[in-house]
Formats: C-alpha cells, structure tokens, sequence
C-alpha cells in the first residue's frame, strides 16, 4: 500500500472526505494550487524588482553626463536584456506550472490506486 501524506494545511482549506465517490482529497489538491500561486507571486515580484531596478539605472546612466554621447546603445542593450530577461521568466513560470501538474498527477494517481485498494478490500469483506 503506497504512503500518501497529507498536508496540514490542507485541513483548514478543505477537510479530509474519505468517500467511495470521491478517490482524493480536494483540499490537497487546492493546498497543491495554492503553494504553486504563491510560488508564482514571490517569482513575479522578484522579477518585477529587478526590472524596476534596471529601468531605474537605465534612467540614471541617460541623464548622467558620461553617457551623453552613446544613449542609442544604452537604449539597445537596455532592451536586448530585458527581452532576455522575459523569455527566462516566462521559461521559470513554465517550470512551475509543470511542477503542479506533475505532483497533481502523481497525487491523483496515488491516490486511485488507494482508492481501488480500499475499494477491493470492502468487497472481499
């Protein structure tokens, strides 16, 4: 029999039915969504820090006398950063959405098999 644990968490979020309708606990699965968007907003705020901070030396570097002369190139490296940067969030969000769905599915999977186990043994008793 496979050990599935069990978020405390997920008590206060939804509680435990062990029902022969329902083979997992919902709350887990809202306990699993609820890690992953907040996993999502501490990555978009430490990406939205950084890019404050690189428009903001961006602006500094533009008004500063040493870079009068090659503000065009600021500007284009400014931009071909940020593109990069973008394209890695967007890569680092893809990372965590997958994340969820392959604990989901594996937690599901589990807990079908439990399900049938448990389902097996009531109708042998």
């Amino acid at each position: 029999m496979p050990a599935i644990t069990y978020s405390p968490i997920s008590a206060f979020v939804w509680p435990r039915i062990d029902s022969p309708v329902l083979p997992f606990s919902p709350g887990d699965l809202q306990t699993d969504a609820l890690k992953t968007m907040l996993r999502y907003q501490i990555e978009a705020q430490r990406f939205w820090k950084s890019r404050c901070e690189q428009d903001f030396r961006l602006l500094e570097n533009l008004w500063s006398p040493d870079h009068v002369s090659d503000t065009f190139d600021l500007w284009c490296s400014f931009w071909q950063r940020a593109l990069l940067d973008y394209s890695t969030e967007a890569g680092r969000l893809a990372d965590i959405g997958s994340s969820l769905a392959s604990i989901t599915a594996k937690r599901v999977h589990d807990e079908g098999k439990l399900f049938a186990q448990d389902l097996a043994a009531r109708t042998v008793m």
